[in-house]
């Protein structure tokens, strides 16, 4: 997983100011094994800074996708939620009440070599979420 001190090199290298509201972003982003949306990132920084902007926000979430600090994940009818950049994995998506877990699979990389193999397409990345109900959703 990516660390804070790795985060904050990044930004230093790339001459990008380290404002207090992007350093409070990043600790609130890298802290949790969590999948965000914009309106949870805002109401999070918003405790700490009750002056900052959703603008601010999205600003910064392009930032950090750009500089793959942070992975956007989309879920269709322009939904995304965002997550800090780890290791690559899969999620599992409850199609009740959203939640999302994530799950590692040991032979990831060999599901782009087949589908290269078999296309001759070079790929660049691929995305795969699997939907179902989750263990609580399933008990109501």
């Amino acid at each position: 997983m990516l660390s804070i001190e790795k985060a904050k090199n990044l930004l230093k290298e790339k001459n990008i100011r380290l404002t207090p509201q992007r350093l409070e972003l990043i600790n609130i982003l890298s802290k949790d094994n969590k999948h965000w949306t914009v309106d949870e990132i805002y109401h999070v920084l918003n405790e700490n800074m009750p002056s900052v902007s959703i603008t601010t926000v999205y600003n910064n979430i392009h930032l950090f996708i750009e500089l793959e600090l942070l992975k956007a994940i989309q879920f269709g009818e322009g939904l995304s939620k965002y997550e800090w950049k780890k290791e690559e994995h899969y999620h599992i998506v409850c199609s009740d009440c959203g939640e999302i877990v994530d799950i590692w699979y040991p032979t990831l990389r060999e599901v782009e070599s087949f589908a290269k193999s078999i296309s001759k397409f070079n790929i660049s990345s691929h995305s795969l979420q699997f939907y179902g109900t989750c263990e609580q959703c399933s008990k109501g």
